[in-house]
């Protein structure tokens, strides 16, 4: 199977695309490659199509205007941007920079909403894919309204631990900076928050990795 379909099939809502679908949208998609901290596009743009991740990633994020932002999500291989723009035909509601040496499948807006409209069970998973993003977004204004700089940092390195539960130790790829951004708080405002994890003896800090001392106060702690 040529690597494109396979790229493509990575993504949640295009899995079940029956072949002739996915090579199709394989022979229109265009590769687009991108410097770490290049910016993929602009807060207000109207994109192409979806940009698919294949190498690196890109990070997602909102700005005031005034210098500060809110990082929505960090993506990587396998993982979608664009999709919500490419069905409402508005401009974007967001900016995206890579994350390290980024190679992206830009997949065209036209031709994607032809083969979702021809193939129902593809339009099926696109609604799954979209309550998906609903619910993050969801949580996102739960954690940023409800809980103090502490337990969002709590809740963070939770959700690092989930893809290596059996691991006491998370390694994290992203500075301080950008984590903090993920959360609504200052950088300096994330790093007291790991020596109060530290001195409470929930979690152990030498940057960027962290080993979690007791997941079930943790766990505690991060629900406030």
């Amino acid at each position: 199977m040529p690597q494109a379909v396979l790229n493509l099939r990575r993504i949640e809502f295009l899995a079940g695309l029956p072949m002739n679908a996915a090579e199709e949208l394989a022979s229109i998609a265009e590769m687009r490659r991108f410097p770490d901290g290049a910016r993929v596009y602009t807060q207000g743009d109207h994109v192409p199509g979806v940009y698919v991740v294949v190498k690196g990633g890109l990070k997602v994020f909102r700005t005031d205007g005034r210098g500060r932002v809110q990082v929505l999500q960090f993506l990587k291989v396998g993982d979608c941007v664009g999709e919500v723009a490419v069905f409402d035909g508005a401009s974007i509601a967001s900016s995206a920079e890579s994350h390290g040496e980024t190679e992206c499948w830009l997949i065209p807006s036209a031709p994607l909403r032809q083969i979702v409209h021809r193939h129902p069970e593809v339009a099926e998973m696109l609604i799954h894919h979209f309550a998906a993003k609903v619910r993050h977004l969801v949580t996102l204004v739960e954690t940023l309204s409800l809980h103090s700089v502490p337990e969002r940092v709590a809740q963070l390195l939770l959700e690092a631990h989930e893809s290596h539960p059996m691991r006491s130790l998370v390694e994290f790829q992203e500075t301080q900076e950008d984590l903090a951004q993920c959360i609504g708080a200052s950088r300096e405002a994330f790093s007291r928050a790991l020596r109060l994890l530290t001195d409470l003896g929930l979690i152990q800090s030498t940057f960027p990795v962290v080993r979690i001392l007791d997941l079930g106060k943790l766990q505690r702690y991060a629900k406030g």
